[in-house]
Order: structure tokens, then sequence, then C-alpha cells
């Protein structure tokens, strides 16, 4: 159940804030708080309480959650005022569906990258492999997997639109929508793709990028048929 307060005293500061570029900071801060769950879906955002939390004035408070409210990942609820906005099943289904052809371009353009980038991708997937698939070590190598494709693609565009879909990703995850019972077949699907591109096969690298957001998509589907619980 998400947290109903009015105080963020528990949510961390990533780093300290440059007093001249305030607005920017506290919003990059508030994004990756909202990535990676720290601010649960439902949360309310104070703008007083923020700026006591951040040691800024309200104003770039304010900037700030007007840019995340832009990108949907803040919004107003009644008299709650802002918080943190609940993603639905189905938008994230759909965005799994643009996912699937991205990522299946980004690993077809990552083929033929250097002896470093692979190296890098191959210990992604190692880290992955290595731990506990519930740990917050598993969530961060997962994330630089998928991530150092994007940035083997060399394609700026297509890294800008990966990086925004990557909110439907990280909180699927964090809101346990994305059934953890699909780790084992998911591991075995990242590997497949590190070897695709380790093998310059970028027909093969697409299709096995492309397989592995459709498997996770459809378990997202089956969850639209019942209710969530652990797995």
């Amino acid at each position: 159940m998400a947290r109903d307060t009015e105080s963020p005293s528990l949510i961390p500061i990533i780093r300290p804030i440059d007093p001249s570029m305030a607005s920017e900071e506290v919003y990059r801060q508030l994004r990756q708080l909202i990535f990676d769950g720290s601010l649960k879906p439902g949360e309310r955002l104070v703008e007083r309480m923020l700026a006591d939390h951040f040691h800024v004035s309200r104003t770039p408070i304010r900037e700030a959650l007007k840019a995340l409210q832009a990108e949907g990942l803040v919004g107003a609820d009644g008299k709650r005022g802002l918080v943190v906005t609940r993603l639905s099943l189905e938008s994230l289904a759909h965005a799994y569906q643009v996912r699937e052809v991205l990522e299946g371009l980004a690993a077809r353009l990552a083929c033929g990258s250097t002896r470093h980038d692979l190296l890098e991708l191959c210990r992604a997937v190692d880290d992955m492999e290595a731990v506990d698939p519930f740990s917050p070590s598993f969530d961060r190598a997962h994330l630089r997997f998928h991530d150092l494709i994007a940035e083997m693609s060399h394609n700026q565009p297509l890294i800008r639109y990966l990086n925004e879909l990557r909110i439907y990703r990280t909180r699927g995850v964090s809101v346990g929508w994305i059934p953890r019972s699909r780790m084992q077949e998911a591991l075995k699907e990242h590997r497949a793709i590190y070897e695709a591109i380790l093998a310059n096969d970028p027909d093969r690298a697409e299709a096995a990028a492309k397989h592995h957001v459709y498997q996770t998509r459809r378990s997202l589907l089956a969850r639209l048929e019942r209710p969530l619980t652990d797995e």
C-alpha cells in the first residue's frame, strides 16, 4: 500500500543541490526517486516539505513538479494535491508494444560494437546471473544491460525514446507488475541477446530482443486477468 504522508523525509538526497541549477537538479532527483520506487504511486508531493528536504526555495520545487506533471509522472489528486501518478496495467502493456520495436532496433544497431562495449555487456549479463533475482543488485544489472545496448546503437533519438520508456520498465518492477516468476526465462533471453550481438548477427539480435520484450508483455497482459499476487 502506498504511503499517504506529507513528509518526504524518508527519501534519499542523491547528491547536493547546486543552487544555480536547483530546478533541474530537483527534477532529476525526484524523477529518479519515482523511477526506482523510493517515491511510490499515490504518494503526496508537498512543495513546502520538499523545499525543506532539498534545502531550496519553493520556486525550483514548483518548477520541477510542473516538469514532472508534463511527463505524466506527477498528477493532481483532488484535495490531496500533487501525487506520484499510478500506472495502469494497460498503459504499461502499451508501452511494451513500443519497447518491443525499439529494443529490437537497438540490438540490431549494437552489432559490430567495440570489444570494450561487448565486455561491458557481458559483465551485465554475468552480474544478473550471479545475484538474487529479487535483489536491487539484479535490478541495477538489468537496467545497465538494456541501457548499454541503447548506448551501443549510437542512435541519439533511439536512446532518448528508450530512456523515456524506461519509467515503465522500472516502475513496473517496483510495484510488482512485472512478474518475478519470469526471471529465469528472462535471464536466458538476455544471454541470447548478448550472444547474438557478440556474433555480429543483426537479424538474430533484433529477433532475440523483440522476443524478450514480447514475452514480458505477455506476462503483463496475463496480469490483467487476475489480481496481483506474489509469484
